[in-house]
């Protein structure tokens, strides 16, 4: 069979760019893009669709924009004398962070299909987006003859001064006056691509026929008229070199994203957090635990964890359960990693006392427990389960900072304490530790790898404003996929980068395990923002890795066709829709957890399994008498399934069930 006829495209680069993957919309982070709901491929009751999908680069529709961008920046530069090479012309990138996407709705099921143009065709509607513009998602582009104007001052505009682009998002009044552009340009051109002639045909990446001859282009300024601004762009067909002037501009491609460093574990029981399937919960943290005694799920404070030299793979946790201020339950030993879980894994059930349910206004510090006890609210509920529910509900909404490292000032004179970890809520975090972000910022999916935690004392604050004021930086990563359609050969990364923690590697070589030979992709971590700046407000909480507390949930996923990220955890004070709330500051873990456990709890911040001497000494009693508090035969006729009603609703928004476990 005879090749088609082959057709040059000469690629060309813009030179800088504004896009943002992340915007500040009323001092909330926002993604710049369609929202999770919008991302939902899923089909309603009557099979139809309404959804976003990113339209990748070397989709037919992407590279119809690019070419159209491509030929129109060749246009504005060379004019006349290159009109012979606007067809021939493609933007190799779209300008860093602007990323494309399609509009699909349809009324019945079956494949995607995309076109080449960049609106319509193959359903019943399926338009194309272009976002990434500052000011938010809600000021897309609509077309690349829409996008142009502002690509063009990209290019030219070295002041980078809104009010000279005249798009209709830096102009919506209408057309201005065009900045006046320079006499002469330095370009250097690109190397050539060549694609099928076919009008649907990819452009093949690896049909480069030349690397980077250098190429003058003379632009002379008209003596009349309007001005009209060129492009730094790359033309097609090299000309006769003249000399270039003092300020010529020359084009360059996107700089490429630099990780951050990762922080150095300060000791033994650091770096074992920071290790992949060690511990999954750490010292001084809230969790659910079956508790030997009961055969029942409790919730408990972690005072003590080890590995035992004779049982390397066994994990031990000594817990201190939680309760109400009239019992001091004694402290409990689990052995395995499968006998606990954190706090934000599971939805807790409703209170057993319905005085609690009608009146949730009663939190832990403000509960008559002893009224409760004595039967003066009703008899149908059992305090210490009500106890540690609402007793760890009041511990998620405080935080307290640990290992001071330095302390700076800024430049309006506010100190900057520098911490090595934090507690939020009802975990531990380290910088180098990974931390999931709430949904108003990204996908509600995306991770970030901590490597600075900061408590800004302001020296001013505002009337009415706190004091103080917690900040965590470092760099913020999204899951993404490119396609393997041979298992034995797979894609070389679009980003090279030896700062991602071993936890997250580990974890996604897991899951490649089983998405390349099940879906012909390969999973990845991209990263998207590094060094970025949030409010300790912002974090749902730590990261978990999908090998080793979400298998199932996983396999299930990419069994039925879903990508495999999704993470069943709550959010640290609420979900699905938590409250912005950084918390209350402790000056030590203990006083965070007041009276629902005994006085003289401490925690025991080491790796080393304890002596039989320390195992055999029983918690301090309270101070205060203690009464039964109804823990005891109720608690133990307790099955799972009983104490995590969750009902149909609170399973999916606030975290499995348990049932969804094995243990």
């Amino acid at each position: 069979m005879a090749l088609q006829p082959m057709t040059q495209f000469w690629p060309v680069f813009a030179t800088k760019s504004d896009g943002q993957h992340i915007v500040n919309i009323r001092n909330k982070p926002l993604r710049n893009g369609p929202t999770e709901e919008q991302l939902n491929m899923a089909p309603n009751d009557q099979g139809q669709r309404d959804f976003y999908r990113e339209i990748k680069k070397e989709d037919p529709k992407h590279m119809d924009w690019r070419k159209k961008l491509g030929g129109m920046l060749l246009r504005e530069l060379g004019g006349k004398p290159y009109e012979d090479k606007w067809q021939q012309c493609i933007l190799w990138e779209l300008p860093e962070n602007y990323k494309l996407f399609e509009h699909i709705k349809t009324k019945a099921d079956g494949q995607l299909k995309t076109v080449k143009n960049h609106s319509g065709g193959g359903h019943d509607r399926q338009d194309a987006y272009l976002y990434g513009y500052p000011k938010g998602p809600k000021k897309r582009f609509r077309s690349p003859v829409e996008f142009f104007p502002h690509l063009l001052w990209l290019c030219t505009d070295d002041s980078s001064d809104y009010a000279n682009c005249t798009c209709k998002m830096c102009s919506p009044a209408g057309d201005v006056e065009k900045p006046q552009v320079k006499a002469e340009f330095k370009l250097e051109q690109p190397s050539a691509m060549k694609r099928e002639s076919s009008s649907s045909g990819p452009v093949a990446a690896n049909n480069i026929v030349g690397r980077n001859p250098t190429v003058y282009i003379p632009f002379q300024q008209p003596a009349s008229g309007p001005p009209a601004p060129s492009p730094s762009t790359k033309p097609a067909t090299p000309i006769p070199r003249p000399q270039p002037t003092p300020n010529a501009q020359q084009t360059r491609p996107p700089s490429v994203l630099q990780s951050s460093p990762l922080p150095q574990p300060r000791s033994l029981e650091q770096q074992a957090d920071l290790t992949y399937d060690r511990f999954l919960c750490r010292t001084g943290e809230v969790v659910w635990f079956l508790r030997p005694s009961m055969t029942a799920w409790g919730l408990g404070l972690v005072v003590r964890r080890w590995t035992a030299k004779e049982y390397p793979n066994q994990r031990s946790y000594l817990i201190q359960p939680l309760s109400h201020p009239f019992e001091s339950p004694p402290q409990e030993l689990v052995h395995s990693n499968d006998h606990v879980k954190p706090w934000l894994a599971w939805s807790p059930p409703p209170p057993t006392f319905l005085f609690l349910q009608q009146n949730p206004q009663y939190g832990y510090e403000n509960t008559d427990w002893q009224g409760l006890i004595s039967g003066q609210y009703g008899d149908d509920g059992t305090a210490s389960v009500d106890a540690s529910i609402l007793a760890a509900k009041a511990i998620e909404s405080t935080y307290t900072l640990f290992e001071r490292l330095k302390t700076s000032r800024d430049d309006k004179g506010n100190e900057l304490r520098h911490f090595n970890g934090l507690y939020l809520g009802t975990e531990k975090l380290w910088r180098g530790d990974i931390v999931r972000l709430h949904m108003h910022i990204g996908t509600g999916r995306d991770l970030m790898v901590v490597t600075d935690i900061v408590e800004q004392v302001f020296a001013n604050p505002p009337q009415d404003q706190p004091r103080t004021k917690v900040i965590i930086s470092g760099d913020i990563y999204t899951y993404a996929t490119l396609d393997t359609p041979n298992p034995n050969s797979l894609p070389t990364l679009p980003q090279q980068n030896n700062n991602i923690p071993t936890r997250m590697v580990k974890d996604m070589a897991w899951r490649n395990r089983t998405l390349i030979p099940m879906t012909g992709q390969l999973g990845w971590w991209q990263l998207l923002h590094p060094n970025f700046r949030l409010d300790v407000a912002d974090i749902q909480g730590r990261w978990y890795e999908m090998s080793i507390l979400f298998a199932k949930d996983f396999t299930e996923d990419v069994k039925t066709k879903k990508d495999g990220n999704i993470i069943p955890m709550n959010s640290r004070c609420g979900a699905p829709s938590p409250t912005k709330y950084p918390g209350i500051p402790h000056p030590d873990r203990i006083s965070a957890f007041g009276s629902s456990i005994p006085n003289g709890t401490r925690l025991i911040d080491t790796l080393e399994p304890p002596s039989q001497e320390q195992m055999g000494q029983p918690p301090p009693r309270p101070q205060h008498d203690a009464m039964d508090g109804g823990m005891g035969a109720a608690m133990a006729s307790f099955s799972l399934d009983e104490f995590m009603n969750l009902g149909p609703d609170g399973a999916m928004e606030y975290g499995p069930s348990p049932g969804d476990f094995t243990f």
